[in-house]
């Protein structure tokens, strides 16, 4: 077999091969048996709230509205550890509700909205599970690489703006504790 012939059926094997190989990856992702996401990195929120936390979401915030958008350290705190994929979905896109995964490469947080301001953001999420439920979670941002968590607690419903979340604030509608329906 001539030098030519035998270098265009190595390319063309290796050719067939790699578009195999693509075409498995997209039947994957399109069944939803992509690869699982990887854990997610813990964040310690104090105990307590710390004084300060009432006045927390005072002032004027940017609204943010895409994962993607949080600021670095705050999304580096919601994506998988040794990672690049995150572990929160945008607004309206599918997340794992409920404690039974059926794509374990879904997350199963799913963004509401955030908001920053100077050196403040808070991220308002979904989280699935055995409990269903609304999360609101502040951070301060002490470097453009690193954040502190401040306090987490749950909102006995999703808010879908600042003023509604400013109310349900005061009033204890979000609170420490996860609400419980009664």
């Amino acid at each position: 077999m001539p030098l030519n012939r035998k270098i265009l059926v190595v390319a063309g094997s290796l050719l067939a091969v790699l578009l195999l190989i693509g075409v498995i990856k997209i039947i994957q992702i399109w069944a939803g048996s992509a690869s699982p996401l990887g854990e997610e990195t813990p964040i310690n929120f104090p105990a307590i709230s710390p004084p300060g936390t009432q006045q927390f979401l005072e002032g004027d915030f940017e609204t943010i509205k895409r994962v993607g958008a949080l600021p670095r350290p705050v999304l580096a705190a919601f994506t998988e550890q040794g990672g690049s994929r995150v572990l929160m979905a945008n607004p309206g896109k599918k997340f794992e509700v409920t404690d039974l995964i059926l794509d374990s490469s879904v997350p199963r947080k799913r963004l509401i909205f955030a908001g920053v301001s100077d050196r403040r953001c808070f991220v308002h999420y979904e989280q699935g599970g055995r409990a269903h439920s609304f999360v609101l979670a502040f951070f301060t941002l002490t470097s453009a690489h690193e954040m502190k968590p401040v306090w987490q607690g749950y909102c006995d419903e999703p808010v879908t703006n600042i003023q509604i979340l400013r109310s349900k604030f005061e009033n204890g509608s979000c609170s420490h504790s996860p609400y419980r329906k009664h």
